[in-house]
């Protein structure tokens, strides 16, 4: 049975029971605890209470069950608002390309992913799947539109402890901040907890949501540049394009940035 048959309707887009659409476990890379994706579903609910769900599901079929492969926090939002009594009988859907594989689904978290874009962590955890699946760091670098190094910096993140994600998670230092942090202090928990709280403090003295590395106790000195400015600012418009953050209208080109990407930009201004 194809989707198609379990449709109500159809033109160019299907029409589906949102009840008959599933998710499958473990496959969405988002971090369901970070409180800026709650926001995330909660703008979406109060979006889909005055207009409907606009953008399309992309979904597939697997032994008969309809997943979702783009569009997961649309279908949580639209699951919500079932539940507090919202009737929603549909949601508009499109079939996935009939030649997608699972290296595809999982890669399109980021590469059509127009929504709120994935953290470091998030991005991590894609190209995690992918190594998983047998793909080569620098295969990855070349579809995700990014240099190797920043693929290996994402897949670090992974191994940090959960004590050090939640800093990166919850917008107090940036991805590079930490790592950097870590590998000082030799990979040092304890220390590297102290020295980024003791950061934050001062960062958040200052009117700053985020750290920055001059706020740890070794602020003064400055750290090691590593990649350019120039380069960094390159690579950045790279991946906007490859992720289809970017709007040229009207003569004008619009470039969107993750708060990571955004964090680690201004660490390499402020050096």
């Amino acid at each position: 049975m194809a989707i198609k048959d379990i449709a109500n309707g159809r033109s160019d887009l299907y029409r589906v029971d949102p009840a008959i659409i599933q998710i499958k476990p473990d496959w969405n890379s988002r971090d369901s605890d970070d409180p800026a994706n709650t926001e995330h579903i909660a703008g979406l609910k109060a979006s889909i209470k005055e207009i409907g769900v606009k953008k399309p599901l992309i979904c597939y079929q697997e032994n008969d069950i309809v997943y979702v492969s783009d569009g997961h926090c649309r279908l949580i939002a639209v699951q919500q608002l079932i539940k507090e009594g919202m009737e929603i009988k549909t949601v508009p859907v499109m079939v996935e390309d009939r030649h997608a594989n699972e290296a595809d689904r999982i890669f399109s978290q980021i590469v059509h992913n127009q929504g709120k874009p994935l953290t470091g962590i998030e991005q991590a955890k894609v190209f995690k799947r992918l190594i998983d699946l047998g793909w080569a760091q620098k295969d990855i670098a070349a579809k995700a539109g990014m240099s190797g190094g920043r693929v290996s910096q994402l897949l670090d993140l992974l191994r940090l402890p959960v004590v050090l994600q939640k800093f990166i998670a919850e917008g107090k230092a940036s991805a590079g901040m930490v790592l950097t942090c870590y590998k000082k202090h030799n990979e040092d928990v304890a220390l590297t907890v102290a020295e980024l709280n003791g950061a934050v403090v001062i960062a958040e003295k200052q009117g700053r949501k985020r750290a920055m590395p001059k706020d740890t106790e070794n602020g003064s000195e400055k750290a090691p540049k590593g990649q350019s400015l120039k380069a960094y600012l390159k690579e950045l418009v790279a991946i906007a394009y490859s992720t289809e953050r970017v709007d040229d209208t009207e003569n004008m080109v619009t470039i969107s940035f993750t708060e990571d990407e955004w964090a680690d930009l201004m660490e390499k201004i402020d050096y």
